[in-house]
């Protein structure tokens, strides 16, 4: 089990503001905090020597989250959420 920091996870989510930072779409829903509701993804699994770090996560719907795990374009979906972090999508300072 690797530890992921919950000062990441909350950048990148402060960072998407509401909006998947894959397909561009506003939150499925807002949970009872009134918080939007996005998972975060990293494009590196932390077992496969994936760094916990704003460039390598990305806040994503459950939608393509779910298909970039399961979905026979997965991996391209995956491809695009790192090339958007190495674009500055994940540089800190951008929220």
């Amino acid at each position: 089990r690797y530890r992921r920091s919950s000062a990441i996870k909350e950048y990148a989510l402060e960072r998407a503001n509401g909006v998947c930072e894959l397909c561009g779409e506003d939150a499925p829903f807002v949970k009872p905090n009134g918080n939007a509701y996005l998972e975060v993804h990293h494009v590196k699994e932390l077992a496969d020597g994936g760094a916990d770090h704003p460039s390598k996560v990305g806040a994503i719907c459950p939608s393509c989250h779910r298909e970039i795990h399961h979905g026979k374009h997965g991996d391209e979906l995956n491809q695009q959420l790192k090339q958007r972090l190495k674009e500055g999508l994940g540089d800190i300072g951008s929220v």
